[in-house]
C-alpha cells in the first residue's frame, strides 16, 4: 500500500510541476511574448540598418558640399528653385485625377 501510495504522489506531484510549466510558458512571460520580443527585435534591426545607411548617404552629401563648389551651387538652386542662364528646366503637370464614373 505505501509503494502505490509513494507512486500516486510522484505522478501528482509531476503532474502539478507539468502544470505550473504550461501555465508558466502561456504566462504573460512566455513564449508568445519571447516570440513577439524576437520579431520586435528584428523589425528595430532592420530599422537601424536603414537609418544607418541615410546617415551615410548624408555624410557623402554633406562631404561634397563642403568640398565641391558645383554641389553647392546645384544644392542652393533646388532649394531655391532658380535656373542660372544656360539652364533647362522642364516642369511636368500632374496628370488629371481620375474622376467618378457616373450612372
Amino acid at each position: 500500500m505505501s509503494f502505490l501510495l509513494r507512486q500516486l504522489g510522484f505522478f501528482a506531484a509531476a503532474a502539478v510541476a507539468c502544470f505550473y510549466v504550461f501555465i508558466a510558458l502561456k504566462g504573460p512571460n512566455g513564449i508568445p511574448t519571447m516570440l513577439e520580443k524576437r520579431q520586435q527585435l528584428e523589425r528595430m534591426k532592420q530599422e537601424n540598418d536603414s537609418l544607418r545607411l541615410e546617415i551615410q548617404k548624408r555624410r557623402i552629401a554633406i562631404e561634397q558640399l563642403q568640398n565641391s563648389d558645383e554641389a553647392r551651387k546645384r544644392a542652393v538652386r533646388e532649394q531655391t528653385r532658380k535656373s542660372m542662364q544656360g539652364d533647362v528646366t522642364i516642369y511636368l503637370s500632374d496628370p488629371p485625377a481620375p474622376s467618378a464614373p457616373q450612372n
